[in-house]
């Protein structure tokens, strides 16, 4: 499992890295610069807004339906029409609730059409999610690529067309390009899911309340997670009076963050099915863990530091109306990477078992350690305080995770690994610093920083090529 786990995220990994950077830099970014700081500002809060409510699109049912179709790969038809059902009354009661509290929050009537369409967007992209889930659950895991990937081809498509064919957009246009490509996306991958079974709509008041009952662990897990991830961009454009100048700021670096996000999230995609699988299976699970968090190290290493060192020049690249809180701003947002990255290995771990008690107490700690720092720190040091909560707070999450993971399933302490890291965290350290005293072209010395990296994993055993083209024939044999 560990060795099909490398192969499929190095593919997964790599043909995202060829799509994905071009939406977030080649369309969004520059999205921004044409709609400028104050109305992006406005979409980003209005965008975490609907964040904040999206425990009411996912109840917990992603990730338990995830479980429950890699624990019974034979019974797909036995639920899936039943949950679609239950997911588009959702989504109804998702759009009635957040237009109310709206309203009471205060949003100018003026916004209500954004946020509509907006949590419409929101409605689709969770609907996507769940129809896609079922392919890695199914143990499909090459589909994964091809579905992780449809929804931001269509937006290149569509959006790119306004942006460097008509070289023009507002904002309204930018939401409804989102809109009809998920929609289109929903219909693809609908009609994908159909090869693997017949889908039946139908709705049991008595089969959704069981579903959701089982879910509900699930729906605090995703629930707290939104908040503390979300509410900064909330708390920026409500508690300051600039029009959504600091918002946009914050927005600027924390898209990059986002980025990086969606990386690491495809880790999660490919853990959770083969975790639940996996469960019963104390040593797989312990190799493919200690695999998994190699591998994420390596990564968080190079974005990291690329992005801490290189904070100016990147922001100045990408923004035109850039100044130095851009970069300031980013430089902190940048380092809540390594709290992120490696959450996505360890909660994904205790989310596949089901014990999610503790996890939710853990995760409400981090919200209430999130919203008491940026309560304090906005006011007087807007994006630069609300970065410094950020990273504080995922590192809070991520060391609390790693405790629970350690007691949980009893990992034990292994010397050589921890050396291994160490090792290898001094030499990124020192090789990223050292290029960055270099006085020439900084691309080429943020490209040499993460060839040093890849090779620094390699010969310090972080990262094998064994884990990525062991042949199957070994990996059935480590199972026998």
């Amino acid at each position: 499992m560990a060795s099909s786990f490398g192969k499929n995220i190095i593919f997964l990994l790599f043909v995202n890295l060829l799509i994905k950077p071009l939406y977030i830099f080649g369309i969004e970014t520059q999205a921004q610069n044409m709609l400028g700081p104050q109305t992006w500002g406005i979409y980003f809060g209005l965008f975490n807004f609907c964040f904040l409510f999206q425990i009411i699109l996912d109840p917990g049912i992603h990730n338990q339906n995830t479980k429950w179709v890699a624990e019974n790969r034979g019974s797909l038809q036995r639920r899936i029409g039943q949950t679609i059902a239950l997911k588009l009354l959702l989504g109804l009661f998702f759009l009635a609730l957040m237009s109310i509290a709206a309203f009471f929050i205060g949003y100018p009537l003026e916004y209500f059409r954004v946020l509509l369409f907006v949590g419409l967007n929101f409605f689709l992209s969770s609907l996507y999610v769940f129809l896609k889930s079922h392919f890695p659950a199914m143990g499909e895991y090459q589909k994964e690529t091809f579905y992780s990937i449809l929804d931001k081809v269509l937006l290149l498509i569509l959006l790119g067309y306004q942006i460097y064919i008509l070289q023009r957009l507002d904002l309204m246009g930018f939401i409804y390009s989102i809109t009809i490509a998920n929609f289109m996306a929903v219909v693809i991958a609908y009609l994908g899911l159909t090869s693997f079974s017949p889908v039946y709509l139908r709705f049991s008041i008595s089969e959704a309340s069981e579903l959701l009952s089982k879910s509900f662990g699930f729906a605090l897990v995703g629930l707290f997670m939104s908040m503390y991830n979300r509410l900064d961009g909330v708390m920026l454009e409500r508690m300051l009076d600039d029009g959504g100048y600091s918002a946009g700021v914050y927005a600027a670096g924390y898209r990059i963050l986002d980025a990086s996000n969606m990386f690491a999230l495809l880790f999660a995609s490919l853990l959770l099915p083969m975790f639940a699988h996996q469960l019963i299976r104390k040593d797989e699970i312990h190799n493919l863990v200690s695999q998994a968090s190699r591998m994420m190290l390596a990564i968080i290493s190079g974005v990291v530091l690329c992005g801490f060192f290189y904070a100016e020049e990147i922001m100045d690249l990408l923004y035109t109306d850039y100044t130095v809180e851009y970069s300031q701003t980013f430089k902190i947002l940048i380092l809540s990477f390594i709290g992120v990255g490696l959450s996505y290995v360890y909660g994904t771990l205790i989310t596949a078992s089901g014990k999610l008690f503790y996890f939710n107490c853990l995760l409400f700690a981090g919200i209430l350690l999130n919203v008491t720092l940026n309560y304090l720190w906005i006011p007087s040091q807007t994006t630069i305080g609300a970065a410094k909560a950020t990273l504080i707070t995922q590192l809070f999450v991520m060391l609390g995770q790693l405790v629970l993971v350690l007691k949980q399933f009893g990992f034990k302490y292994n010397l050589r690994t921890s050396v291994q890291t160490l090792l290898f965290i001094g030499i990124a350290i020192t090789s990223a610093y050292l290029l960055q005293q270099l006085e020439f072209f900084w691309p080429i010395r943020l490209i040499l920083t993460g060839f040093i990296l890849i090779l620094a994993s390699f010969l310090l055993g972080l990262l094998r090529l064994d884990t990525f083209f062991g042949s199957q024939s070994e990996e059935n044999k480590n199972h026998t």
